[in-house]
């Protein structure tokens, strides 16, 4: 399918999730669902995760209730170290899920120990999508956090990135990184494309000047492919990250060149992990991975997402 129509079919997607056209599901009680582990205890393993307008009764799925423990069952069993969630809606839900989650902790966007947070994310009574962190106690401490490119509010769609920095502790090795949580403008017109493109622009430009030998994961939704467009098959908005790989690898490449998809029903991959040369030289070769969690959730779209989790692991150094 050529990247024209496939980008017809993501913005089709994304307008019916916005629409709140998932319908209710028929899963009638709190029976835990098994997923299969995909984190090690001697690697440092993390995710990427849209959920789909999360604790949100008019959008996404209909029953918060049974998407929270959806959402539950696949970060407890997946067992990874890190997460960057989007399109996360109602703070009290987050903090359920992390109650609901023992041994992890969590962020989201407008904490008040997040810099800038709070006006960052002001709008709409607080009901607005917000970015998140969820992390593993054991593995990751938080050193601080902040609101990056709050300039960019626009061009972000209302959702400037989370910055965290973080103190890994895996394997025995103990090393300081930062985490960064994007979910940039969604759909495939041209005017979005070009928001995509600028606020591209102003993250490397940041990310160049700031962390220049640092470890860093740039994690989220990108709501585009890094090979070509989803727009009309224009350039990546990210050809700028693409271009440069002796400071930056989008380690889902992998999974744009082979086809494959992080939202369901689509060969597209627009959920990415980019890291600096520091983390790539880091990087299980081979480990990224669209985690198909709807082979054991059913049905997923309607309980659960309409994204996978997107997932890779990393050596301790």
């Amino acid at each position: 399918m050529s990247k024209i129509r496939k980008s017809f079919g993501v913005t089709l997607v994304l307008a019916l999730g916005a629409c709140g056209a998932c319908s209710g599901t028929s899963e009638p009680s709190d029976v835990p669902i098994a997923i299969p582990s995909r984190g090690t205890a001697q690697t440092f393993d993390v995710g990427t995760w849209n959920v789909s307008w999360f604790g949100d009764t008019g959008n996404g799925p209909d029953d918060e209730t049974l998407q929270l423990r959806r959402v539950r069952d696949v970060i407890r069993g997946a067992d990874l170290d890190l997460w960057g969630l989007e399109e996360v809606v109602g703070g009290t839900h987050f903090s359920q899920l992390i109650a609901d989650l023992p041994g992890y902790s969590g962020l989201l966007a407008n904490d008040p120990s997040v810099g800038g947070g709070a006006a960052s994310y002001s709008g709409f009574g607080g009901r607005e999508q917000k970015v998140a962190l969820v992390y593993k106690t054991s593995a990751v401490e938080v050193v601080g956090a902040k609101i990056i490119l709050a300039d960019k509010d626009h061009e972000f769609a209302g959702r400037p990135p989370l910055e965290v920095r973080i103190r890994i502790r895996v394997g025995g090795v103990t090393q300081d990184g930062v985490a960064i949580v994007m979910h940039a403008k969604a759909d495939a017109e041209e005017a979005s494309w070009a928001r995509r493109r600028d606020v591209s622009s102003a993250l490397k430009a940041y990310l160049d000047a700031t962390w220049p030998t640092a470890r860093v994961w740039v994690i989220g939704d990108f709501n585009d492919d890094v090979d070509v467009s989803i727009s009309g098959a224009r350039a990546s908005p990210y050809a700028n990250f693409v271009s440069d790989p002796v400071r930056w690898t989008f380690l889902t490449a992998e999974l744009s060149s082979s086809g494959t998809g992080t939202m369901l029903g689509y060969s597209d991959a627009i959920d990415h992990i980019l890291v600096s040369d520091e983390t790539a030289a880091t990087y299980v070769t081979g480990s990224v991975e669209a985690f198909r969690v709807d082979t054991w959730i059913t049905p997923y779209r309607t309980s659960t997402s309409d994204h996978y989790p997107v997932l890779a692991r990393f050596r301790p150094s």
